[in-house]
């Protein structure tokens, strides 16, 4: 009895993605993306640290065989171009979504995701294009991917502060975060807003400074990106009354 209880268990664990052993058409597990994507970004402006993926980078060719996306490649082979020809934003220098090339060049590297049909090419081009192509780039295409791609639909994405906490607070925390690791000191570090009340245009600066808020409006534009095509992979229902909505919540806080 108790044997078939066990099996009966496991049986269902299989069957739940929350546990980790559901695996797709390609064989990887849940679990397996999952750690995929955590060291794809974890310390972003540095080596990979996983030696599969790192091994994947150095040795991948992304138009080997095209075969292996719904676009037959056409996306990938428009990158390589580019990248061969050196005309991407290089590394270490700052990314806008705003700056029209800028924001060309990220889609660029997405649209080469979402035409993936497995996993192994999906994380294969994203290992390989990680170590060559600037890193606020890749974070933005790859987070987006993850969102729409039906590859990755159990993976969870970190909160984007613990990728790129540089972008949620000011240098001073930054630099006491720095120096509490050179001394190997734990410590809290407080993070004081730049807005005063005396100053009446200032007092909703929060809005702009607020780690949470800032990480739900940026998390909620790679979910309705407003640069969205349906060609892409499916239709984005209602974008403008779920921004509303957003708004309303805003302004109620």
């Amino acid at each position: 009895m108790k044997v078939l209880v066990l099996l009966a268990l496991v049986a269902a664990a299989a069957a739940w993605p929350g546990f980790g052993f559901q695996a797709d058409a390609g064989g990887v597990s849940d679990a397996q993306k999952q750690h995929d994507v955590n060291f794809l970004l974890h310390k972003i402006y540095g080596e990979i640290r996983d030696s599969n993926l790192k091994a994947k980078a150095d040795s991948f060719d992304p138009e080997a065989d095209l075969s292996h996306y719904s676009d037959d490649g056409a996306a990938v082979q428009k990158l390589m171009r580019d990248l061969k020809d050196h005309r991407l934003l290089e590394q270490k220098h700052w990314f806008s979504l705003f700056n029209p090339r800028q924001r060309q060049e990220a889609l660029m590297l997405f649209d080469v995701f979402i035409h993936c049909k497995d996993w192994d090419t999906f994380v294969s081009n994203a290992a390989y294009f990680r170590q060559r192509m600037n890193e606020g780039e890749f974070v933005y295409a790859l987070y987006v991917a993850v969102i729409h791609s039906p590859l990755a639909e159990h993976v969870v994405l970190p909160p984007l502060y613990e990728v790129t906490p540089h972008l949620f607070t000011n240098s001073e925390v930054i630099e006491a975060a720095y120096r509490a690791k050179q001394t190997q000191t734990p410590g809290k570090f407080q993070s004081s807003f730049t807005g005063t009340k005396k100053n009446p245009e200032q007092r909703v600066a929060y809005f702009g400074e607020d780690i949470g808020m800032n990480t739900h409006h940026v998390t909620w534009h790679m979910e309705f990106p407003f640069w969205w095509q349906d060609s892409y992979s499916h239709h984005l229902d209602r974008k403008g009354e779920n921004f509303f909505w957003v708004i309303i919540t805003y302004r109620s806080l």
